[in-house]
């Protein structure tokens, strides 16, 4: 039986060291009459021999012998990787203090001292294999418990891989699909201009060919941010000059000439340059001034609030017809979120997310923020660009 084998289901074995006969014997009678397996030897040195051997359970040790003292034999016992975690009872007629701390500085379990009870051997050993046996069984169930825990990791690290490669197979057959989708669409959106061509002049073709104009913007639309989307990784996220937040927003003046964007002017704004790309941004604005007025009562006014802080610039447009929940809003930008599709910006389609995610491309962020009733805000985090010359 090796050292660390014990179980209270075998015999334990324990290795008796001392020099006279007479301590052996009593010793072993007494062990093997508890059905303990007692191993007698006269030496230090013959003890080494034994332990390396077959490694006991136990060792209990005369300090007081020829040629090797038991400290010495200790010492060495403890020195040994294979034999280290075998405990030891000193058994001597040494009573002073400090080779009682010398025994257990040494490493030793325990010290009874000579004449010794039997009692007292017997309760003494009966503990340290118990504790012994309970070191045992605990380092089993560790070793059990991180080998269990090194196989969850190994299925979750396959798992994860696998997650990761159905994400990309996912993101590339929707990137195939988005790009794809143009030709068809264009084909059946000019048969359907052509079609309407060929009507002739009424109320009904006028009704019908506003209609077919608005569904195929907001289709057309569609298929442009979900290709942005699919693509968003590909993408370039930085240009080579500064982004003037003052000149974006008049790019965007002139892109929603049905808009009136004011600014607050209080925040000294013309020496903000953002980081990011000009043609992204611009997008990602304007889908900013769409959103804040499709929650708000008048839908040709949106109002800008700028605030220059250490991070970057802080938007802000304020809402007047925000009926969603604090829960709705929390996933307004997932782009399989259902809350648009109800809301009044359902028909934005996935601009909302496309500027979100432009946004947080270049480090930013944006989020919808219920106020008391149907009032709120619409906030932007524009992160600032240094170091750049100013765009024309």
């Amino acid at each position: 039986m090796t050292a660390d084998s014990f179980s209270e289901d075998v015999m334990p074995s324990i290795l008796i060291v001392d020099d006279i006969a007479a301590n052996r014997e009593l010793l072993s009678m007494l062990l093997r009459a508890r059905r303990y397996e007692a191993r007698p030897v006269p030496s230090g040195k013959m003890a080494l021999l034994a332990a390396q051997a077959d490694p006991p359970d136990m060792i209990l040790l005369d300090i007081r012998m020829p040629e090797m003292n038991g400290f010495e034999v200790c010492e060495r016992l403890k020195a040994d990787e294979a034999l280290k975690d075998i405990p030891v009872i000193f058994i001597t007629a040494l009573t002073e203090t400090a080779d009682k701390v010398k025994a257990f500085s040494l490493g030793a379990v325990d010290y009874v001292t000579k004449p010794f009870q039997v009692e007292e051997i017997e309760a003494r050993v009966r503990t340290h294999l118990s504790i012994r046996s309970l070191q045992h069984r605990l380092r089993e169930q560790n070793e059990n418990l991180e080998r269990l825990v090194a196989e969850r990791t190994r299925e979750l690290a396959k798992a994860y891989e696998r997650l990761l490669e159905l994400g990309r197979i996912k993101d590339d057959f929707l990137r195939m699909i988005f790009h794809e989708i143009r030709t068809p669409a264009n084909g059946v959106l000019g048969i359907g201009e052509l079609v309407l061509d060929l009507c002739p002049a009424s109320e009904d073709r006028t009704l019908y060919a506003d209609h077919f104009q608005k569904s195929s913007l907001r289709l057309r639309n569609l298929i442009e941010d979900a290709t942005l989307i699919a693509d968003m990784e590909k993408l370039p996220l930085k240009s080579g000059a500064a982004i003037s937040f003052p000149v974006l927003l008049d790019k965007v003046r002139a892109f929603l000439p049905d808009i009136q964007i004011s600014m607050d002017q209080q925040a000294a704004l013309g020496s903000v340059f953002l980081q990011g790309d000009d043609t992204l941004l611009k997008r990602a604005l304007e889908a900013i001034i769409l959103l804040a007025t499709s929650f708000s009562r008048d839908r040709h006014t949106a109002h800008v609030t700028g605030v220059v802080e250490v991070r970057g610039l802080r938007v802000q447009l304020d809402l007047d017809a925000l009926s969603l929940s604090e829960e709705a809003l929390a996933g307004f930008f997932e782009i399989e979120s259902l809350v648009r599709s109800v809301s009044s910006a359902e028909s934005l389609g996935l601009a909302p997310v496309v500027a979100h995610r432009i946004i947080a491309a270049f480090g930013g962020e944006m989020r919808l923020v219920k106020g008391e009733g149907n009032t709120g805000h619409l906030e932007a985090i524009l992160i600032q660009e240094q170091g750049h010359v100013k765009q024309d």
